[in-house]
């Protein structure tokens, strides 16, 4: 295995809020649920346990978390409330800096397109048909497995990384 890696999975599919729902309180439609459970079960089965979770305290990606982390062992969690963000990534690199802590492997389950943007700006290197997925849609439940060089999650910088996967749930389905 890589010094770490980086796993970023975008919460899965959610209802849309209708009335007075507010945006974080939105929970996952039955079709994010199924996603959720085939992540879960795909890192399982391919050795993507993490060593430490950070997820943002939106009801969908905590839903999300807890359906796919029924597949696995338990690990350490922590709701961050920085990782509720739409942004440029920014945010999210910032988070993994300062929490990543001595995690070999880290997972983020977060929202678009902060997700999209971080992967694409941390992949360096890695497969081109992947990064080109990615690029076109990061679809929810996306799944991307970054490695990095060296033990420090606060050097993480742009480009250092490559880009080893890119799984999306119609990649595992049937």
């Amino acid at each position: 295995m890589p010094n770490r890696q980086l796993l970023l999975l975008r919460h899965a599919k959610a209802v849309i809020g209708e009335g007075n729902m507010r945006d974080i309180d939105r929970p996952l439609a039955p079709r994010g649920e199924r996603a959720a459970k085939l992540m879960g079960r795909y890192m399982a089965d391919h050795d993507l346990i993490p060593a430490r979770v950070l997820c943002s305290p939106a009801r969908r990606t905590r839903q999300t978390w807890e359906i796919a982390a029924a597949e696995l062992p338990k690990i350490e969690t922590r709701i961050v409330d920085d990782l509720y963000d739409f942004g440029d990534g920014e945010a999210l690199l910032s988070v993994i800096r300062q929490e990543g802590g001595g995690a070999s492997r880290l997972l983020l389950v977060t929202h678009n397109p902060a997700t999209q943007t971080l992967a694409l700006s941390l992949a360096g290197s890695g497969g081109q048909a992947l990064r080109q997925q990615m690029m076109e849609k990061y679809p929810t439940a996306g799944l991307a497995v970054l490695s990095f060089p060296g033990e420090d999650w606060a050097a993480t910088a742009e480009g250092a990384g490559r880009l080893e996967a890119f799984l999306r749930p119609r990649d595992l389905e049937g």
